[in-house]
């Protein structure tokens, strides 16, 4: 009998997107349970959505690509080697101009922001960047515990100067917040664990040179460190990731897929566990695993703490315009230009879509391609509602910063305006503790729920994936030892 009940444990994995795929791919796979995931809308991937064009060019709703450097990186790739979708990676290598060029846009001008020794030693700026450097080692750090603002944060250890000229722009560029709100242990924990472990972030760069600690090698791994690889997508763009795992969670025997599934209540206290659709009929389930976003999951949770945690956790809204201009020759090499909040805070940064990924851009006509990212953490004191937002207002204002910065002054051939609400998690200062609190207050209430997706502990692809991972990981532990034990028992 209880080898039968073991059989028949059910696990609900909420949300479609990238975390919840990742999240039932590993359940169902190392499991002998029933895995059901439920997705609200008709697709999964969530966030990462690649848009066709007519004429044959493509472009991203979302993220354009993955960082896959240093350990994390490697843990993705062998993932993704593990998943048959080595073949399909579409890598950009440290050669490339995207991984070496970023630009600040600053009164009408592109600057190139240092990327190395070289492009440090001959920058504009190289007074300010080296003075800084060489003074870091010797700023007493700060162990006190308590969290600080990224701006704070780097004005400390570096500068002013550079903090408003680097801070500022990346916090931008990375989650669309000022850095003067959020939180660096959320933002960049590395950074904090190196202040720690070594008293200055130089210091700790230096000996990460000599010591690389990385997973099993095998040969994506190694054609990866041998090219180089910085950044990769896919070959039919990014949303081929979460459509690979969808296409192999359908072949499980032991998965369910239910899109057009949008979740009302979930209950979580065993032995009580229950998810709750639209129509009303509770399924029961043994556990749930929820990749919704925070407040998402605060408004069907039935746990009055844990809803009000969660909704402490906030997100911010992103106008994304994707530009084509037909016959123009885009000479400038490089990722994408980031403008700082003092420059022009409406407008976060250009993504030079051609020179990332090239064979996207149309086969009819020579073309330039562009992202650009407007709003985030000042969306609605520029453009007033996500829901009710001027479109054509939005459209004026990215096309004025093409030809402001970029000097491409004509109309283009394609310009889409798409509204993403409350697409990104705002990490404000202390968001890391309020998210160790959540996983600790489940933890001690024995609650039969599991927390993954960009709400908690890292925004990008790369770190949901491994968060998903990580934490379904004791889960299947615990089917596989209960699993085992029954087994010799028998």
């Amino acid at each position: 009998n209880e080898y039968k009940s073991y059989l028949r444990m059910k696990i609900a994995v909420l949300g479609g997107g990238i975390s919840g795929l990742v999240a039932a791919y590993n359940l169902a796979l190392n499991s002998k349970a029933h895995v059901v995931l439920y997705e609200a809308s008709n697709r999964v991937g969530g966030w990462i959505q690649t848009v066709n064009h007519e004429n044959g060019a493509m472009f991203e709703l979302g993220p354009n690509s993955m960082r896959i450097t240093g350990l994390r990186g490697r843990k993705v790739l062998k993932f993704l080697d593990e998943i048959a979708m080595d073949t399909e990676i579409n890598p950009i290598t440290g050669a490339h101009a995207a991984a070496k060029r970023r630009y600040l846009g600053l009164n009408g001008e592109l600057y190139p922001l240092p990327y190395g020794l070289k492009s440090l030693l001959t920058h504009p700026k190289r007074n300010s960047f080296i003075k800084a450097v060489l003074k870091e080692p010797f700023v007493r750090g700060r162990y006190s515990g308590t969290d600080e603002s990224v701006y704070m944060f780097f004005k400390r250890r570096f500068g002013k100067d550079l903090a408003e000229l680097v801070s500022d722009p990346i916090c931008r560029g990375i989650l669309a917040s000022d850095s003067r709100t959020l939180g660096i242990s959320a933002m960049f924990p590395d950074l904090v664990r190196q202040e720690y472990a070594h008293k200055s972030l130089v210091k700790g760069l230096i000996k990460g040179w000599f010591y690389r600690d990385y997973p099993e090698y095998n040969d994506l791994l190694m054609r990866a460190e041998k090219e180089r690889w910085k950044m990769i997508s896919f070959q039919k763009g990014m949303e081929q990731l979460p459509c690979a795992l969808y296409n192999m969670l359908q072949d499980l025997p032991n998965v369910d897929v239910c899109l057009d599934s949008t979740v009302k209540e979930v209950t979580v206290r065993d032995p009580n566990v229950t998810v709750t659709l639209q129509d009303g009929v509770p399924t029961h389930f043994h556990h749930v695993v929820s990749a919704l976003p925070a407040f998402a999951l605060s408004r069907a949770i039935n746990h009055r703490e844990l809803a009000e945690h969660l909704r402490q956790i906030n997100f911010v809204d992103v106008a994304l315009v994707s530009v084509e201009y037909k016959d123009v020759d885009f000479t400038v090499p490089g990722f994408g230009c980031l403008i700082p909040s003092y420059e022009n805070p409406a407008v976060l940064g250009i993504i030079f879509s051609s020179c990332l990924f090239p064979h996207y851009d149309t086969n009819e006509y020579k073309s330039a391609r562009f992202t650009l990212m407007l709003g985030g953490e000042w969306f609605e004191q520029h453009f007033g509602h996500a829901r009710s937002c001027d479109k054509n207002m939005i459209r004026s204002m990215a096309l004025g910063t093409i030809r402001q910065y970029l000097k491409i002054d004509k109309e283009p051939s394609i310009c889409n305006v798409d509204i993403l609400e409350r697409c990104i998690p705002h990490y404000t200062i202390g968001h890391r503790n309020l998210a160790k609190h959540l996983y600790r207050l489940i933890a001690e209430q024995d609650l039969k729920l599991s927390l993954v997706g960009n709400s908690y502990f890292g925004a990008g692809v790369p770190d949901v994936i491994l968060n998903a991972i990580e934490h379904t990981q004791p889960l299947v532990n615990m089917m596989e030892e209960r699993y085992d034990t029954l087994t010799s028992r028998i």
